[in-house]
């Protein structure tokens, strides 16, 4: 399994046009792409935004950067100006650890901005 970071800052006051977006436009992007599990976003006390997605393998995450509805979201958001300075993606494999989906659906339940799928 394969952890993909991007993380960006945002323009002052912003906040909220980015968290619109992302429900509307990035989640149904993330989720049409093949090897997607899953993505979450999130803001950090230092004002940084990140959108945490989930794959299989390294293959369906490398087929994001060629998918053109992957093009087509980057350059909306960019359009929107709700980014500031640059802009980085980390990938990470998952070597190890736990995960209760239990526990973490009841967890995310609450936010108004989650849309858990359940299989």
């Amino acid at each position: 399994m394969i952890v993909r970071l991007w993380t960006t800052r945002l323009a002052e006051g912003r906040e909220d046009d980015f968290l619109r977006f992302a429900q509307t436009r990035s989640r149904a992007m993330f989720l049409s792409q093949p090897g997607c599990l899953g993505v979450l976003f999130l803001r950090a006390e230092n004002g940084a935004h990140a959108a945490c997605s989930f794959w299989r393998n390294s293959a369906d995450v490398e087929a994001l950067a060629t998918s053109a509805s992957y093009r087509d979201t980057v350059s909306a958001l960019v359009a929107t100006g709700v980014l500031r300075g640059e802009t980085s993606t980390v990938v990470y494999e998952v070597q190890g650890g736990c995960f209760d989906a239990e526990r973490l659906t009841n967890a995310m339940a609450g936010l108004e901005a989650v849309d858990i799928h359940r299989a």
